[in-house]
């Protein structure tokens, strides 16, 4: 009979602790089953055509790939029952039964589900399969291909066929390149802030959290968990195991994807991270007007990319640490996104500076504006600063419009209050004169206002369940609407003449576009995610057509190729108990090809650290400034906390800017070849020119006996000429 659940759980216990049957019992597929598959100058790939697996070999190393577990540690493998299963099958998928309100999802795998290998054919440089979920009635069609020193998996979503069970979602190959913690140095490498190392450890505690986080951060129509992670800005991971590793690439449909990362321990004893691809999402259908009542369901829809692929290219020996990643990576952007090596414009970095125009504030009756910048100070400002020494700056108009930073939704003309469209054109115009471009901000995600002609029941964001969805303002409590994606595009578009004719250099967006990406269930403007995406694109690529330029506040990786600047780039992560220390991996990928900017200095929670962090990591000064003094804008909505007065910054901004040229003046179009961490709180940044950088956060001097870095500082060293 059924057993009690602490008896149940004490038998599991006993279960585990004994050793597994070897993997010659059959569990895997056997090395006689592969035959050639493709082949280029730098890889070999053999398939199984009974089980769907397939090895790799790297003929560069002789390093051996395989999407299933190595034979070798397969027999320490001490996990039971269904999850020993899904570890050894080509895909794992979760699957429900849609018609029954009930029902509860559920993981399957090949040998449980009596899955079969079906019309299995080799194809130019790979093969091609179709995996059989013959108790659930799914077909999944699957390709492989070798691209010179990449694999390539791909799912063709619209030829997928479902049964009686609908498709939730898949990992397809999930073992690929795992391996076990003990016996070798390793980590895998997951996008968190500006990527981030899972060390491989012995996990003796049991342990069982995995990490499992959306490309492109969550989507507002639907459920999301709150992980309290960064959002995922890069399609990207990596895994090291000893001499081997690879670094992947999402592409095509990873807006429906999530990043599945299990250290040791988890689900099994490898260390496996893998895409987990997306069909159907959770979200809440209200059952009242009010909202408040309703119950969870999944999209009866299956979501539809063109392909799935995800792209593994193998590191070859000397290129396989997180610096090998990021430098292929960057290779990545370069040859398909088509990003171009920075031109070098002189020996001097631009200082980014925010100028803070108005906000409102709270009043007893109705709100009052708080003028923080008119556009005649910003000009004096920019003057003072010019006079001091900080002879470069790209300039950024903050809270220009009228209303001031918090009002959305109609942001033209600018505020008279700050000097209305006249005033702007003079401050740009003066800018011009001393060579400073200057962008503009604006939100066009959010509105309150009613502007542009805006109406939210016919032009706001909705969900999967028809409600108009609304941004709370996390300061003043204040709620904003969410901007269908495609009412947007349309004010853009009426926008761009305005900006032009005030001589903006280019728009600068915040808190949505190239940010935030969310379906919209809009009659009027349906756009699913990958429609949405398509939209942002357009409206960047308009802004930096129309103007020259366009920037976006903590991008995500689809706006590679078009956006000029990426502003308050992370650098830091998300500090949960699996990731173990952050890397500059996007930095390192990003650096001489597009510029980026940290936190603002004035901003920063530890001032002294976060700018030996931006030193370390090659970022641009920047800092976020207003005339008006910081005790008059106590309660403004949104930008109320910080110490803005620039008078009380002057002197610090002009010595970090002239530290920042010492350290990144010469390097500003140069690649990042090298980053290590030397001791304790020392790291090493190197540049192509062999410049390297070493930056101490420790209290106590640091010397090797050659180079000597004084506590809580750096110093730079002069590089040969480079190429």
């Amino acid at each position: 009979g059924a057993q009690p659940p602490a008896a149940a759980a004490d038998a599991s216990a006993a279960t585990a602790a004994k050793p597994a049957p070897a993997a010659a019992g059959g569990e895997l597929p056997g090395e006689a089953g592969f035959k050639p598959a493709a082949e280029t100058a730098q890889l070999r790939l053999l398939a199984d055509s009974a089980s769907g697996h397939f090895r790799v070999e790297d003929k560069r190393s002789g390093e051996v790939f395989r999407s299933y577990p190595t034979p070798e540690t397969w027999a320490q493998e001490t996990i039971t029952g269904a999850w020993r299963n899904h570890l050894r099958s080509p895909a794992i998928l979760e699957v429900i039964d849609i018609a029954n309100t009930k029902a509860q999802p559920k993981l399957i795998n090949m040998t449980e589900d009596k899955g079969a290998v079906e019309s299995f054919q080799l194809i130019d440089n790979g093969f091609k399969l179709i995996f059989h979920f013959k108790t659930s009635g799914i077909k999944i069609p699957v390709e492989v291909k070798l691209e010179g020193d990449a694999v390539v998996t791909k799912v063709e979503d619209g030829a997928i066929e479902e049964g009686k069970l609908s498709l939730l979602n898949m990992k397809l190959y999930p073992l690929f390149g795992a391996q076990p913690s003990s016996g070798q140095e390793g980590y895998m490498v997951v996008p968190d802030g500006p990527g981030a190392l899972i060390d491989f450890h012995e996990n003796h505690s049991g342990d069982k959290s995995v990490y499992r986080e959306s490309i492109y951060g969550s989507d507002s129509s639907f459920f999301n968990e709150n992980t309290k992670r960064l959002d995922v800005k890069m399609p990207v991971f990596g895994l090291k195991s000893g001499r081997s590793a690879f670094v992947a690439v999402m592409e095509g449909g990873e807006e429906y994807g999530k990043l599945f990362a299990s250290p040791a321990g988890a689900y099994g004893s490898y260390n496996w991270i893998t895409p987990e691809l997306q069909y159907r999402m959770k979200f809440f259908q209200n059952t009242s007007r009010k909202a408040k009542n309703g119950f969870f369901t999944y999209s009866k829809n299956r979501f539809e990319a063109k392909s799935r692929t995800t792209k593994y290219f193998i590191l070859p020996p000397g290129r396989d640490s997180y610096v090998g990643m990021a430098a292929r990576y960057r290779d990545y952007l370069m040859q398909s996104q088509g990003l171009q090596k920075l031109k070098n414009t002189g020996s001097k970095l631009p200082l980014y500076l925010d100028i803070v125009g108005g906000d409102r504030k709270n009043g007893l009756l109705w709100d009052s504006y708080i003028p923080a910048t008119t556009t005649s100070q910003a000009m004096e400002m920019v003057k003072r600063l010019y006079g001091l020494g900080v002879e470069k700056m790209n300039i950024n108009y903050v809270g220009w419009q009228t209303g001031g930073y918090s009002s959305h939704g109609g942001l033209f003309p600018v505020d008279q209050r700050l000097g209305g469209n006249d005033g702007m054109k003079r401050f740009i115009e003066f800018a011009h004169s001393l060579q400073m471009p200057v962008t503009l901000t604006a939100n066009y995600t959010l509105s309150d206002s009613g502007g542009n002609g805006f109406n939210s029941r016919y032009d706001g964001l909705r969900n999967l369940a028809g409600r108009v969805l609304d941004f709370e303002n996390y300061y003043n409590k204040e709620v904003s609407t969410l901007v269908s994606p495609g009412f947007s595009l349309k004010t853009v578009e009426r926008d761009l003449p305005l900006y032009k004719e005030l001589g903006a250099d280019g728009i600068h967006f915040e808190q949505g576009i190239g940010q935030q990406l969310n379906s919209d269930f809009n009659d009027r403007y349906f756009a699913s995610r990958t429609e949405a995406m398509g939209i942002q694109k357009r409206i960047l690529q308009a802004a930096k057509q129309t103007l020259g330029g366009v920037s976006v506040e903590q991008p995500n990786g689809y706006t590679a190729g078009v956006i000029n600047h990426l502003h308050r780039l992370a650098d830091d992560y998300s500090y949960d108990l699996m990731t173990s220390r952050p890397i500059p991996f996007a930095q390192i990928a990003l650096h001489g090809l597009v510029t980026y900017s940290s936190e603002w200095a004035n901003v920063r929670d530890q001032f002294k650290n976060g700018f030996l962090r931006s030193v370390e990591y090659g970022a641009n000064p920047s800092f976020l400034f207003a005339n008006a003094e910081s005790r008059e804008m106590k309660g403004a909505y949104s930008l109320w906390y910080y110490s803005l007065n620039y008078r009380d910054w002057e002197l610090t901004a002009v010595e970090e800017y002239q530290r920042y040229n010492q350290a990144l003046g010469d390097v500003q179009d140069k690649f990042i070849t090298g980053h290590r961490q030397l001791a304790d709180q020392v790291y090493e940044t190197t540049y192509e020119t062999g410049k390297r950088i070493i930056v101490n956060y420790g209290a106590e001097l640091y010397t090797d006996g050659t180079v000597r870095v004084p506590a809580s500082d750096f110093i730079a060293i002069p590089g040969g000429s480079g190429p």
